[in-house]
């Protein structure tokens, strides 16, 4: 899970002491990276682990003979599926994890989301990472923190709509008001226009993609949530995206929404 969404909680809660955060990533399957830099400077990668790494360009994650580079042939700035073999008796097992190289000589990455983060329901083809840099660059950007947030495709209901994307956020400081909320929904949608051809095509005049929307959500919303289907825990994560039109239609009626 990207830090960058919860970091200015942090250090808002670490204010006026010497305490340092150290962005690492572990899992079940193996210990894969930990931050020896600044923010921003990427994890490094643990080859001595007893774990034998390939990483899968995420585009070919469905075909039938994908590309499977190793450490010696990655290529920077390309989002990967992680995908690990062990001494403990995984084979070329997919983690469900996304990678993003930033560093080929003690190679550096960052953790770009998880390969089901994928928002694509009109074409637009965005990313998790994409996503969760729009919301990020946003909250900060009206001065507020964010404990968690969702956000799927609302399909259009008669002829004046085209769908779009429904931002469902529970906010750690005070919900913003209707001018931020309006200045979060702009940035949102100009990060992810700068990011993303696609989307930024499909919002060009309007056309395919109706401008994001915002619902924020009393705190503890998404615990609630997460306690109703029996997935409360350390083990399991608020999905960030939701493309499964069902779950998503789950949430918005559990939160009324």
């Amino acid at each position: 899970m990207n830090f960058a969404p919860y970091r200015p909680q942090f250090e808002s809660l670490l204010a006026g002491s010497h305490a340092e955060t150290r962005e690492v990533y572990p899992a079940s399957e193996g210990f894969i990276a930990a931050a020896d830099r600044g923010p921003g400077e990427g994890l490094r990668l643990i080859v001595d682990n007893g774990l034998f790494y390939e990483f899968v360009p995420l585009g070919e994650l469905g075909a039938t003979n994908p590309r499977r580079h190793t450490v010696a042939n990655i290529e920077i700035g390309l989002d990967y599926a992680v995908v690990v073999s062990s001494c403990a008796g995984l084979w070329a097992y997919v983690m469900g994890d996304t990678v993003k190289f930033i560093a080929r000589e003690a190679p550096r990455l960052l953790v770009t989301g998880r390969t089901s983060y994928t928002l694509s329901s009109f074409g637009e083809h965005l990313t998790g990472d994409e996503i969760e840099d729009a919301v990020s660059t946003a909250a900060s950007a009206i001065g507020a923190q964010i404990a968690d947030f969702s956000v799927g495709a609302v399909y259009p209901d008669d002829k004046t709509s085209r769908g779009g994307h429904l931002y469902l956020v529970e906010f750690s400081s005070p919900s913003p008001n209707p001018e931020d909320t309006q200045r979060f929904l702009q940035i949102v949608d100009e990060v992810l226009s700068r990011r993303n051809d696609d989307y930024r095509a499909h919002r060009s005049g309007g056309f395919g993609l109706d401008g994001p929307q915002l619902r924020a959500l009393p705190r503890g919303s998404f615990e609630a949530w997460m306690k109703s289907r029996g997935q409360l825990g350390g083990q399991h994560k608020v999905p960030r995206v939701i493309a499964n039109p069902d779950l998503f239609g789950a949430l918005r009626h559990f939160t009324g929404s």
